[in-house]
């Protein structure tokens, strides 16, 4: 059986869920990779501009992965990996140098669409987003009719059954009208929403509960957030039970875990601090755990979870220098160490999220610091177990 025709648990959509169908199918990948170990490779990058990327996005029907534009914005040329080859690929955007730097911060997914929308940071101010044609790989402007802040959204999801990408709302979670992109219309939807004074960075699907929760980056200081209930399309507001303890910009996008029925959130602000936090999908309850991890602050910026062996991989911003690097072990709830084989050699501040590409059992870190190294890094597990498209393509994984 070749990879592309596994049979999966899920649709490319994701909006059959089944918790129990899907552990099914995990539970025996598990057991066959329990003893597989992993090693961290690099690849050629090196492209001129510093902190280019922030995030990327897993594209199915090219076996591609795209690298969201933060200081590439400006440029001429946009990256993706091929992953087929492991190459990275210089590609024409067509839009020349008409955006502003740092104009997207995040992308994602549309499978009913075949595109891949970029989130709009300082560039939500202008009349035309983007997205990428997955068929063409064309870069397509469309005319959005919101009404948007500069630095406006930070990561986005897709939300299955509801066939909807929602932002997250950066600064303009200030305003009254928050957006999400319909995707059955391709037209941007505003919505009534509540007036924050601090800020998200992310979003995370709960498919049990079908609910997409904001990552609390400056909002982590407060005593309530918030998610969206997707049966009927609110904004809720919940007290997560920590009250105002929790330090700003504790949090950097989110990783969902299957096994554990857990969203973890990634760590930032928060990482030298003795306690991180997951939601307990069973429940809706925030839960503080002690990781005994050793990182400085702003350690972490998103992560990206294997399916093969039921891990988390965090993707090392500030702790990108340091010689131990870290994941998640979602059978045990451990935060476990590793050395990645490199020593102190990689800069700081190196990575900014994660992307599987399945047909080569690798997670793919999206360059920010590093973008302007010779070599880029990625996590490459020792298995011949085929891994499904479908699964690593959908809502709960292919996002920041």
């Amino acid at each position: 059986m070749s990879k592309n025709s596994i049979v999966t648990p899920l649709s490319l959509r994701g909006n059959d869920f089944n918790q129990v169908n899907l552990l099914k199918f995990l539970r025996p990948l598990h057991e066959k990779n329990k003893n597989a170990g992993f090693g961290v490779g690099q690849y050629a990058g090196g492209i001129a501009v510093a902190n280019a990327y922030n995030c990327g996005c897993y594209s199915p029907t090219q076996n591609r992965i795209y690298l969201s534009p933060l200081y590439q914005s400006s440029n001429a040329n946009w990256h993706y990996i091929d992953c087929s080859t492991g190459e990275v690929v210089a590609y024409t955007t067509g839009l020349g140098t008409t955006l502003a730097a740092q104009a997207y911060s995040s992308m994602t997914y549309s499978p009913t669409q075949n595109r891949i929308y970029l989130t709009p940071y300082i560039n939500a101010t202008s009349a035309t987003w983007h997205y990428i044609d997955c068929n063409t790989g064309a870069v397509v402007a469309y005319t959005h009719g919101a009404t948007a802040t500069g630095q406006a959204y930070s990561g986005a999801v897709y939300s299955p059954k509801q066939n909807r990408i929602y932002f997250a709302p950066y600064l303009q979670a200030a305003y009254i009208n928050w957006h999400y992109l319909d995707c059955t219309t391709g037209a941007i939807v505003s919505y009534s929403a509540a007036i924050l004074s601090a800020t998200y960075v992310g979003a995370c699907y709960s498919p049990a509960q079908d609910r997409i929760y904001f990552i609390p980056f400056g909002m982590s200081s407060q005593a309530n957030w918030h998610y969206i209930n997707c049966s009927t399309g609110s904004l809720v507001a919940y007290d997560h039970g920590f009250g105002t303890t929790i330090p700003a910009d504790a949090y950097t996008g989110g990783c969902y875990s299957p096994t554990q029925n857990r969203i973890y959130f990634m760590p930032r602000g928060i990482s030298s601090a003795a306690d991180w936090h997951y939601i307990n999908c069973n429940t809706g309850a925030i839960v503080a755990y002690t990781h005994g991890a050793t990182v400085a602050s702003s350690a972490f910026a998103g992560g990206c979870y294997s399916p093969l062996s039921n891990k988390i991989f965090l993707a090392p911003l500030g702790s990108s220098s340091s010689a131990t690097w870290y994941y998640i072990d979602c059978n045990t709830g451990a935060v476990v160490p590793y050395n990645h084989g490199f020593g102190t050699t990689i800069p700081g501040s190196a990575y900014s999220g994660a992307v599987y590409s399945p047909m080569q059992n690798k997670i793919f870190f999206i360059p920010q610091g590093q973008s302007s190294q010779t070599n880029w890094h990625y996590v490459k597990e020792y298995s011949a177990s085929e891994n499904t498209v479908a699964l690593m393509s959908g809502a709960m994984f292919n996002k920041y």
